[in-house]
């Protein structure tokens, strides 16, 4: 049974729905497209939607012409929204019509384009919402309206929880209301009193009195069904009171109202005659031509109603008779307790065969309407199985979806984990590697340092002190001397031509012996091992022209001492050799958890810090293999500084105090 609340729904759902009937926009929507110029997909799309929206209703041809441009043009601009609101209004166009199942095709579809839409960041949730909660307040009205109770419920259901997720009270009410009154088209009272109580909790805190009035019109119609009377009474008067108040508006929802009236009133036990015979005298003469079929037949059934209690039977067969429908093939529901009046009068009225007629015919209505509402429950049953078993294998897909998705990303994630483990594992072995090879270059250099400081010392300096042992004394020269003189061989003395470059031999011997022993000291100098780093390079620095050196610290055995040391030398060495510097410092700083070591001079500087050259190239390579970290600091013309940092070892900060000899 199709109710004016059901139609309500339909248009408070529809947020688009066009409200200009003067045709003004479309008819200047056309006039730009047909005005000859270029223009975009959207400024036509706009012109198609301005005129489907403006003639929904109004004019199917131009209507349908334009809901199709505006189909095909959607899918060349990939603009689903466009597509759900060209198959929503065609389907709106069909519903007016009661062309009840292409509607119905083009709601279905247009919820599918809007499924389509899930996901696409193009849409907000709350246009998807929107969407959703038009098409299935639609489609629940259209299966109402074929009296298909089961769907129209089922779609009214879908709907409900987009209401409340938005606060929309009034759609709720409507909803629960329509709900209820396809329960009781049912003949299930228990769930219409349900679904008839929600609707008045949710009226009630809309605060639109309408919405408290409508679920309480349909309540009290459970109530009478039940035989409640107090129920009755204290539902239908806020009804009453509202549609009595707006009865100009409310053409059809009052008399409704009135009708229940009467019947409260002819209730067993609490009859009140002049009062029902006074509503239903009411309710008669509003009757008109525009009144709704069912409310003509309620109205008329009261009257029937009243007229027997007064035993006015010839007038009360007058009502009945209007009471039903005149083919027995449009009767609904409702005609079969107006047969059983038509009955009972034509028994008072001793026409036996009428009687007869009307209790076969009660008989004949019961068995077709079991045997309908049977049929179109299985049938409704089975198209909502089959909805939910493509909702669930719709769920199902997108689970299955999500878990590949979600297994994809898994699978990309090992990967490059396990890609950024064997890099990192590689890096660690490359650095490990070349770390070893540095460090074995390093353990080779200082090896070779001994072997060389050895080799001079031993060899060299041997092999010196037996050329400088073997070479005459000045004693020897000087009796060598006299023999000649007295011999008188030149008849001059030769003590002169030969003492000379003897002592110069033995001097340059000497200072080669001095010179070999410096640079065997210097190679890895005996205090290195004996007293520390410090005093090495302070040693070291003493024997070289304006070089100081300098210390701040704890005065101890530091880690990684002889390559600092080999380090500290190749850049004194450098200076020296390239950097025409006046003066050099060399500071050396020793702290629990670093050591520092800086070299600076006064020299002509660097042009390009970045390029290191051969040398600070090696020196580099030695101190990140050692951890350590390298800065240069150098302009042209002002000098170069070399900051080298070392952490000490954590385990072994300290490889023994030393004390200054």
């Amino acid at each position: 049974m199709i109710t004016i609340a059901a139609l309500m729904l339909m248009f408070t759902t529809s947020a688009k729905a066009y409200t200009d009937h003067r045709n003004a926009k479309v008819d200047s929507a056309e006039q730009v497209l047909n005005s000859g110029k270029a223009l975009t997909d959207k400024e036509r799309m706009e012109c198609y939607y301005t005129i489907v929206r403006g003639t929904l209703g109004k004019d199917t041809r131009k209507h349908d012409l334009y809901a199709r441009k505006m189909l095909s043009l959607s899918y060349q601009m990939d603009a689903k929204n466009m597509r759900e609101n060209a198959l929503n209004h065609l389907g709106l166009q069909h519903y007016g019509q009661e062309d009840f199942e292409p509607a119905e095709r083009y709601f279905l579809w247009a919820i599918a384009v809007t499924d389509s839409m899930q996901g696409d960041s193009r849409y907000h949730q709350k246009d998807l919402d929107d969407n959703y909660s038009q098409l299935y307040g639609a489609l629940g009205n259209l299966y109402n309206l074929q009296d298909k109770a089961l769907l129209a419920i089922e779609y009214y259901q879908k709907a409900l929880p987009i209401f409340e997720r938005y606060g929309w009270l009034e759609s709720q009410t409507i909803l629960h209301h329509n709900v209820a009154e396809l329960w009781f088209s049912m003949g299930n009272c228990q769930k219409a009193e349900e679904e008839y109580l929600k609707a008045i909790k949710t009226g009630t805190a809309s605060g639109d009195s309408l919405m408290m009035a409508l679920p309480r019109k349909g309540l009290a119609k459970v109530y009478l069904d039940l035989g409640e009377y107090e129920k009755v009474r204290q539902t239908i008067e806020p009804a009453y009171n509202y549609y009595h108040a707006h009865r100009d508006e409310e053409t059809n929802d009052y008399p409704e109202v009135l009708c229940s009236l009467v019947k409260l009133h002819l209730m067993a036990d609490h009859e009140n005659l002049p009062k029902a015979k006074a509503y239903s005298q009411e309710a008669l003469s509003l009757l008109h031509d525009e009144m709704m079929m069912e409310t003509r037949c309620d109205v008329y059934a009261s009257a029937a109603m009243v007229a027997m209690r007064e035993q006015r039977w010839q007038e009360a067969l007058e009502y009945a008779r209007k009471s039903v429908h005149e083919n027995d093939s449009d009767a609904t529901y409702s005609d079969v307790s107006c047969y059983e009046l038509l009955a009972n009068i034509h028994m008072q009225l001793g026409h036996k065969q009428e009687a007869s007629q009307y209790i076969n015919k009660v008989r004949t209505m019961m068995e077709r309407f079991a045997t309908e509402h049977y049929q179109s429950g299985l049938s409704q049953m089975e198209v909502v199985y089959e909805t939910k078993q493509k909702e669930a294998r719709i769920a199902q897909l997108q689970r299955q979806k999500q878990w590949y998705l979600l297994g994809g990303v898994l699978t990309a994630l090992v990967l490059l984990l396990s890609t950024l483990a064997f890099f990192l594992l590689w890096r660690g072995l490359k650095l490990r590697r070349r770390t070893a090879l540095i460090e074995a270059k390093l353990e080779g250099e200082k090896a070779e340092r001994v072997r060389i400081a050895r080799d001079l010392h031993d060899r060299m300096g041997g092999l010196l002190t037996a050329i400088r042992q073997n070479l005459p004394e000045e004693s020897e020269e000087s009796g060598l001397s006299g023999i000649s003189g007295i011999s008188g061989i030149s008849g001059e003395s030769s003590e002169p031509s030969k003492s000379a470059p003897l002592k110069l031999s033995r001097a340059l011997i000497d200072e080669a012996i001095r010179e070999m022993r410096n640079v065997a000291h210097h190679l890895l100098p005996d205090a290195l091992s004996r007293y520390g780093l410090r005093r090495a390079l302070s040693d070291y620095c003493r024997t070289l022209k304006n070089v100081s050196f300098s210390f701040t610290g704890q005065e101890r055995h530091i880690t990684h001492e002889e390559a600092i040391y080999c380090i500290a030398y190749e850049l004194v060495n450098n200076a020296v050799k390239s950097s025409g510097a006046s003066h050099i410092h060399v500071q050396l700083m020793a702290q629990d958890a670093l050591t520092v070591l800086n070299v600076s001079d006064d020299g002509k500087g660097l042009d390009d810090t970045s390029n290191d050259g051969i040398g600070l190239s090696n020196i580099r390579e030695r101190v990140e293999a050692l951890g350590g970290k390298l800065d240069i600091i150098s302009e042209a013309g002002n000098g170069t500084e070399v900051n080298i940092e070392f952490a000490q070892d954590a385990e072994n900060p300290h490889l023994g105090d030393c004390t200054t000899q």
